[in-house]
């Protein structure tokens, strides 16, 4: 991803909010706005409109925007508004993310179950994670009934079964082996 137009917005961006000291301000913003995108998708479409003008878009993002973002925030989505690179903005926001949690020492993991972990589960799982990556863990957690039993950690494009249903495969693929 490096090199990307994304990575460049990203880097940018997190270079100026290390020079004004407000990187966790920003952070926290951005994933509040990606949050907004996400449910607001009509937003994206009106804001990357080539038929709609440049002072209405604007205009939209001043009235939407302005009062919920520190100027740093609001200032950079309105430029990746000018330069008609919104429609990249939740790209952009993964990229900011990542170097965040690199800079912060977090590893974001996501743990799937075929039923919500317990209290007890979830902290013993973070920890066990905090101990062998060295990192601070953001856990998340995802429901998968297919998975029939066991968990999935899921972290940096990385995967690790743990799932019945992984193990039930990997037993049919060796039986099919010898029988074959």
């Amino acid at each position: 991803m490096k090199g990307s137009l994304e990575a460049n917005y990203a880097e940018a961006l997190f270079e100026l909010c290390k020079e004004r000291k407000n990187l966790d301000e920003v952070h926290s913003e951005l994933s509040w706005l990606s949050e907004v995108i996400e449910k607001n998708s009509e937003l994206i479409r009106f804001l990357n409109a080539p038929t709609v003008e440049l002072v209405d878009k604007k205009n939209v993002l001043k009235n939407v925007f302005e009062n919920e973002l520190s100027k740093t925030s609001f200032d950079f989505l309105c430029v990746v508004s000018d330069k008609k690179r919104i429609k990249y903005l939740h790209k952009i926001i993964e990229s900011f993310n990542a170097l965040y949690n690199e800079e912060n020492n977090i590893l974001e993991v996501t743990a799937i179950t075929t039923v919500p972990m317990s209290d007890a589960l979830r902290e013993k799982l973070v920890k066990k994670l905090e101990n062998v990556s060295q990192k601070t863990i953001v856990l998340s957690e995802r429901i998968d009934k297919s998975i029939i039993g066991g968990i999935v950690l899921e972290y940096n494009n990385t995967q690790i079964q743990g799932s019945i249903k992984h193990r039930l495969d990997e037993l049919r693929a060796r039986i099919n082996s010898v029988i074959a």
